[in-house]
């Protein structure tokens, strides 16, 4: 199996098991190791190899030598070198190259490219610097810090808006050697003095171009900089004992690991959105976005690997410290070309974030056509009739199965989402959550007597799940219920349940043998609201409004009728019930938040403007976390539909959405001043109160962090709970 993060098509993942496989066969990390003590950081069998199995030549035209494919697969292949340090001067040629094949004209793509390609001459890409061109094309000036350059036979440098293409032997071209944190490549300060450049060599307005290019390929390397540094320190925490067991049951270690795999699962995305562009104009927000996540995220984890492994990750003997090195030393090239957040601002604020695109396989088509038809159809009617038209035709619930749905799969889905883009359908909520597992786990009777009248907005359900004291842990149920003829007697309570005040019926987890272990002897029950012996309590929460309730059973009958699945075997469907908010693909508005990236720029705009600076980077952070959960679900989206196994996005996105929405408002409430707390901001103050519930709702964050550590990254259970 693939060890490639950004990998998800069969092609992909074939081209990640060729890279990683002649970089374990080229020992490149041992080949990085040794460059600490004067080894060579260009080796020549490790450049002589990429040259010839075709890396070089990823994605230039065929007609140069190349292989005519796109950043993606090049993207791919500078992961599986990141991951396993592969010193030389790879990165920064192949993104000069990519640089003249998409931008320089004929005549220099045919000089310049095919050397590039067969790898007889390195190329260096200087994205930061003081360089200007005169009128006669003189080019003057200094990049302080070039990757590659002392390696370079050709110069590619960004001047102003345009980008040069220059020989490295050049007359008044003087490449000068820096001694460099990361050995196993070379760094080099390149001095330019009217350096005469041809007309041809100038790509006019290819500047951004550049630096979309070498932020979306350092991305690349730094996702497999990131996901080594976690893969060691996971190993390691499975194996190292401290205190009589080994320090992967700490919950400590287990939350540093999980806070690890978010990062590394976010600056993958992020990535993976840039690299499969096939537009580099277009993918400018997209690999600042990408570089925004990789600058952080490399070093995060290349850090976090050294703690975790304690005193022997401090050794010069071992691997993690190559790591940490070149982390720092790529994100501070990647932040020399410019700050990427500051783009990212820029780019909300002019209208041009982008979501990412996505290539829907040409049978998608019936599914459009079908969608198209419906949606003009029911803009035709009469409002009242909106609803039925919906559900009579399954595109209230498109994800249901048939006769409630469409039993839509995950491209039906999409088609459906993109037509219905503007058009208002009801929310179910946790209402269709619990009807959706009716309809799978419940008998005939039961199906025929509660799905319709939710689906026609008749009745709203509630999830009677947690109780007082068992915090987030849904399977401690002390709710019982005792046998009696024709059912069940229960006796217990609930709390923390959603509307429960407003619901006609509930679904609740009673414990029906108390001599079973924890998850065995619960069964789950419908419950009627309005039964004797239900007192439902209103919980004011700190908004003021009451959304909570405490929900009391003294001595009700519950009919065995209204038994959902087998008697102690409720768990099974309490889990189900979990899982059911994320099957659809537009559903699920527990992220929201009442306040938008959007609201969030006016903010910043409409405070001074030094003030405004102290917060430009922490808006910027907001703006690409909130643009990157999208890219999450897009990537758990393409897995599907390229029939891959899932992977560890659906897992990491509750955790994101609950902590994306605090960090949002929390910086709003800064940028608004006095406005939210005086009454004149009430939406804002609504939204920033009413999140402090998301990261306990559901399971609190800290949970969902033991979650990802145990059930993701394997680290053990502590031994206390098992």
């Amino acid at each position: 199996m693939s060890r490639s993060a950004l990998a998800i098509t069969e092609e992909h993942t074939d081209l990640a098991d060729s890279a990683f496989g002649q970089l374990n066969r080229l020992n490149s990390r041992a080949t990085a190791r040794a460059t600490l003590e004067d080894g060579p950081s260009h080796p020549a069998d490790v450049w002589s190899a990429a040259a010839e199995i075709g890396w070089l030549g990823l994605a230039i035209a065929e007609e140069h030598g190349g292989s005519g494919f796109g950043l993606a697969e090049l993207a791919v292949v500078l992961e599986a070198q990141g991951h396993g340090l592969c010193p030389g001067p790879f990165l920064p040629s192949a993104a000069a190259a990519v640089v003249i094949d998409r931008c320089a004209p004929d005549s220099v793509r045919a000089e310049v490219l095919p050397g590039l390609v067969d790898g007889s001459r390195v190329g260096a890409l200087a994205v930061s610097g003081t360089v200007a061109v005169g009128a006669d094309r003189a080019v003057t000036g200094e990049c302080r810090a070039v990757l590659g350059a002392p390696d370079a036979d050709l110069l590619v440098v960004i001047v102003g808006e345009d980008v040069a293409v220059i020989d490295a032997t050049a007359d008044g071209v003087t490449v000068t050697a820096l001694e460099s944190l990361d050995t196993t490549r070379s760094i080099g300060s390149v001095a330019l003095h009217d350096v005469t450049v041809a007309e041809d060599r100038v790509l006019r307005g290819a500047a951004r171009k550049a630096r979309t290019v070498f932020r979306t390929l350092a991305s690349a390397e730094a996702v497999g900089v990131s996901w080594a540094s976690l893969n060691m320190a996971v190993e390691y925490a499975k194996v190292r004992e401290q205190f009589g067991r080994t320090i992967g049951t700490f919950q400590a270690v287990k939350h540093h690991a999980a806070d690890m795999l978010v990062n590394a699962e976010v600056t993958t995305a992020a990535t993976w959105d840039a690299a499969r562009a096939e537009d580099l104009d277009g993918a400018w927000f997209a690999a600042a976005v990408a570089a925004s996540h990789a600058i952080r995220t490399q070093i995060f984890n290349a850090q976090n690997n050294i703690q975790l492994h304690g005193g022997i990750g401090f050794t010069w003997e071992h691997d993690a410290h190559l790591y940490l090195r070149r982390a720092r030393t790529l994100a501070a090239l990647m932040a020399e070309a410019g700050d990427p957040l500051l783009d990212v601002v820029d780019a909300q604020r002019s209208g041009h974030a982008q979501g990412a695109s996505f290539t829907l396989p040409a049978e998608a088509e019936q599914y459009r056509e079908q969608a198209r038809e419906a949606v003009q159809t029911l803009q035709s009617l009469p409002a009242e009739q909106q609803r039925d038209f919906l559900v009579d035709s399954g595109y209230l619930v498109p994800h249901w199965p048939k006769p409630w749905g469409r039993g839509a799969d995950v491209l039906e889905q999409l088609v459906i989402e993109e037509e219905f883009r503007g058009v208002e359908r009801p929310d179910l909520g946790i209402t269709g959550w619990v009807t959706l597992t009716i309809a799978q786990a419940g008998t005939d009777e039961q199906r025929e007597r509660w799905v319709e009248p939710v689906l026609r907005g008749q009745v709203m359900w509630c999830q009677l799940f947690s109780e007082p004291n068992a915090g987030s842990d849904a399977a401690a149920v002390k709710t019982s219920a005792k046998k009696v003829d024709g059912g069940w007697r229960v006796t217990g309570q609930k709390v923390w349940t959603s509307l429960a005040h407003m619901c006609q019926w509930g679904l609740a987890t009673v414990r029906t043998d108390p001599d079973a272990p924890k998850h065995a002897g619960v069964t789950m029950m419908a419950i009627d609201m309005n039964a004797p012996g239900v007192t439902v309590n209103p919980l004011q929460g700190l908004t003021g409004h009451a959304h909570f309730n405490e929900v009391f059973f003294d001595d009700v009958f519950v009919p065995d009728s209204d038994v959902v699945g087998d008697v102690n075997k409720g768990w099974l469907v309490a889990r189900a019930t979990l899982g059911n908010e994320r099957i659809s693909i537009g559903g699920g508005s527990g992220g929201s938040t009442g306040f938008a990236t959007e609201d969030l720029v006016k903010l910043l705009d409409g405070i001074p403007a030094d003030t405004a600076a102290h917060y430009l980077h922490r808006a910027g952070e907001v703006i690409a976390e909130t643009h990157t959960l999208r890219l999450l679900n897009l990537r758990r989206i393409t897995r599907a539909i390229a029939g891959s196994e899932p992977g560890p996005e659906g897992n990491v996105t509750k955790l994101l959405v609950a902590e994306s929405g605090q960090r949002m408002t929390e910086l709003a409430m800064e940028l608004a001043g006095t406005a939210p707390v005086v009454g004149q901001a009430p939406t804002l103050t609504l939204a920033y109160l009413g999140n402090r519930a998301m990261t306990i709702a559901g399971g609190t964050s800290e949970i969902t962090r033991n979650t990802i550590a145990e059930r993701i990254l394997g680290l053990p259970r502590d031994p206390l709970l098992k």
